[in-house]
């Protein structure tokens, strides 16, 4: 019991400290300011808006969360071990199993809230730049307020209370495109006047949920490499890994039934090809959830692995 509060703790602890960075609030602003503002940039494209901002958004989306999730191990464990500040916490009777293990789930619970943000301002856009006629404000609208309100209140609440003002900004974000979401709900869509719920395209939440899981990964992957790495080499390896996963088909595929060492490289990438099914939506096929549960148990099980090789290496790391 003492284990788990300790773990419970260290993981709110290490959210926190994530989402306190100005690095990733930055991240967070421009990656959401940018999907807000694609149906301005990517209106009138012949019958193909709605796609190319959805797609765009959630490529900026998956971008952008591996950008966080590479930074904030860093920051929640590598830095720590270069400036001896985890040493004070392990010095107390607390596990370094336990120790690793909350700093990955408070990553990965920092990036399961900009998945929720990130996933709202897609919805809003979409849904936004859906017609190559003209735009739905009663959905932009409340998007660009949500985006101009949030800093703006956290200044104010910095300036009267000093507290920080990075998580400030980032949760009044997150609450003000949740709220954008609802007030957008309440009004039909202008030329086809489609009211709730099919005023938005919900699959894509379905595939906003599998890209988290690879997110999931890549946290995993990047805590992993922060035990050894500073933040620029996590990166970089973090991106190679999954960028090189997201093309393991195409590379080995062809190679699979003859070469030894293609099916070992295939099975040790991350498949990221399976959590990205744009065709799903353009076919306006639902997810099914033995598929969705299958790609849910893969990610668990892959990051599990990193998670271990992760923890066997900070065991055997001097701390001082």
């Amino acid at each position: 019991m003492a284990a788990l509060l300790q773990f419970a703790a260290m993981a709110r602890l290490a959210a926190l400290e994530a989402i306190r960075r100005p690095v990733f609030l930055l991240v967070a602003l421009v990656s959401l300011g940018g999907t807000v503002l694609l149906p301005f940039l990517l209106n009138y494209t012949l019958g193909d808006s709605a796609r190319i901002i959805r797609d765009s958004a959630l490529a900026l989306y998956l971008t952008s969360g591996l950008l966080l999730a590479a930074y904030a191990a860093d920051e929640g464990l590598g830095r720590e071990l270069r400036r001896g500040t985890a040493a004070t916490v392990l010095a107390k009777p607390v596990a370094r199993p336990v120790f690793f293990l909350a700093k990955a789930a408070g990553i990965i619970g920092a990036l399961a809230l900009y998945s929720i943000a990130a996933l709202a301002a897609t919805l809003l856009a979409t849904r936004a730049g859906a017609s190559d006629i003209r735009l739905d404000w009663a959905a932009q609208t409340p998007a660009l307020l949500a985006l101009l309100l949030a800093p703006a209140l956290a200044g104010w609440w910095n300036h009267r209370t000093r507290r920080p003002f990075t998580s400030a900004a980032f949760f009044l974000l997150l609450i003000f495109l949740l709220a954008a979401l609802a007030i957008a709900a309440g009004f039909p869509t202008p030329l086809d006047h489609l009211t709730f719920p099919a005023n938005f395209d919900w699959p894509i939440l379905a595939v906003g949920a599998l890209l988290f899981c690879c997110l999931a990964m890549v946290a995993a992957a990047a805590l992993t490499l922060a035990t050894r790495l500073s933040v620029t080499p996590v990166l970089l390896l973090t991106a190679g890994l999954f960028v090189f996963g997201l093309m393991s088909d195409y590379l080995l595929g062809p190679r699979l039934a003859t070469s030894l060492a293609a099916r070992v490289a295939y099975a040790i990438l991350p498949n990221v090809q399976a959590f990205w099914l744009l065709d799903a939506l353009d076919a306006a096929t639902p997810i099914p959830a033995a598929y969705f549960l299958g790609a849910a148990a893969y990610a668990a099980a892959w990051s599990a692995a990193a998670l271990a090789i992760g923890i066997a290496l900070f065991q055997r790391q001097e701390i001082t």
